[in-house]
């Protein structure tokens, strides 16, 4: 499906992955662990209307190495299996899909895939994060983390550096943080690599209220440059209709083009309360808004209510939903002619929204009394979400997941 591929990388990645997984089962029973060390393996499966499976493994290790500092490793793998591939979503705010079934594939799973235009072909998408958080003497924590993501048609690195700040006896806490995308594009419909950068930004303020309720306020901003679509997509020019668009021809079937630089905001709201008494006892809500804004002309509105709530000592339900809705691109349209400067094929660059509904339940391991070192606590958690949009994509996910503190 894609011309180019990078050898041997797939295998080196199974291979750290294992490696990662025996790390983190090696962990969970070592002796003398510190408190807040902890492992957490978690399996997806993502199941969408236009016949694709997308099944996900992820392992995290978080590990102390001093009283100030402590490490973080996670593999996630996804497998990609499209049966038929047609035009889905990207998930919102013309997301830089990487073509026809990442764009549904990306609004629940985050996984993508190379393939597209009605092919069967499958996709491996491999991802490594380590890094490692450090106190300087309470007064500033930093974080610092690289990420690595490879697949077919698609080649990622991200650095990040995180500052927190707490303040007023620890009743505010300020983060500051910054990444850097640097990702190489090599889609079916391009003649080799080329590349995007993306500056990313956030700056956000959480304040203790009361000592059952906080507040969460946030601001994110980022910049890309470079060839922004993933070249997997062709484009008709009238009089061609989209069904006839099966090989890239000029003149008639032409690939996406769109503007070389994007510079998307973004603000954030949040209140989290826990109730502890009356009729929702030992229960918590957490309410999100955000406001999203682009210089394609995208403006947004999510809107997310999530609440849990302890049915018995060692045993929480959680309700969680979504609701999303986005304006469309300064140049998208259903048909494009020959003096158009800026085209593209996707459905997701029109004005949309989309719903999401899940189901949570999170069983507390019981600590055993005295006991000092091995696995002292941990939980198990399912969960499963239903999500559907208005261009005729909905999607299934199930999510298993085992989290030992040790």
């Amino acid at each position: 499906m894609v011309a180019t591929n990078i050898p041997g990388r797939k295998n080196r990645f199974r291979i750290a992955g294992l490696a990662l997984g025996c790390i983190v089962v090696a962990a969970v029973f070592a002796r003398g662990a510190a408190a807040e060390d902890y492992a957490v393996t978690q399996s997806y499966v993502h199941s969408f209307s236009n016949h694709v499976a997308v099944y996900t493994e992820v392992f995290a290790l978080n590990k102390d190495v001093s009283l100030e500092t402590s490490s973080y490793f996670k593999y996630t793998v996804d497998f990609i299996n499209p049966e038929f591939l047609g035009e889905g979503s990207e998930g919102g705010e013309g997301g830089e899909g990487k073509g026809g079934v990442r764009q549904n594939v990306a609004a629940v799973s985050t996984a993508s895939s190379a393939a597209t235009g009605g092919g069967t072909t499958t996709d491996t998408r491999n991802e490594l994060t380590a890094g490692f958080s450090h106190n300087f003497n309470n007064l500033i924590t930093t974080e610092f983390y690289y990420d690595y993501s490879q697949e077919k048609d698609y080649l990622s690195n991200t650095p990040s550096i995180t500052l927190k700040k707490d303040l007023f006896e620890k009743n505010t806490t300020l983060t500051l943080s910054y990444s850097k995308n640097m990702d190489l594009v090599y889609g079916r419909f391009m003649d080799g690599r080329k590349s995007r950068d993306t500056d990313n930004y956030y700056f956000g303020i959480t304040q203790l209220l009361s000592p059952v309720t906080f507040a969460q306020i946030g601001y994110s901003g980022s910049r890309a440059r470079g060839f922004i679509p993933e070249g997997n997509r062709l484009v008709a020019i009238s009089p061609t209709t989209p069904d006839q668009c099966t090989a890239k021809a000029a003149g008639s079937c032409e690939g996406e083009v769109f503007p070389s630089t994007r510079s998307r905001n973004a603000v954030l709201l949040g209140i989290n309360h826990y109730f502890s008494d009356g009729f929702m006892d030992r229960s918590s809500v957490k309410l999100t808004y955000r406001y999203y804004t682009d210089d394609w002309n995208i403006t947004s509105h999510t809107e997310e209510a999530e609440y849990n709530k302890y049915v018995t000592d060692r045993n929480i339900l959680g309700l969680n939903l979504r609701y999303y809705r986005q304006t469309a691109a300064f140049f998208a349209k259903d048909l494009y002619t020959a003096a158009d400067r800026y085209r593209s094929s996707s459905q997701q660059l029109l004005a949309l929204s989309s719903e999401l509904a899940g189901l949570k339940y999170t069983h507390l391991f019981k600590a055993t009394p005295g006991r000092s070192n091995g696995i002292r606590l941990g939980t198990f958690e399912a969960r499963y979400e239903f999500y559907t949009e208005t261009i005729h994509v909905t999607a299934h996910s199930v999510m298993i997941g085992l989290r030992f503190n040790f």
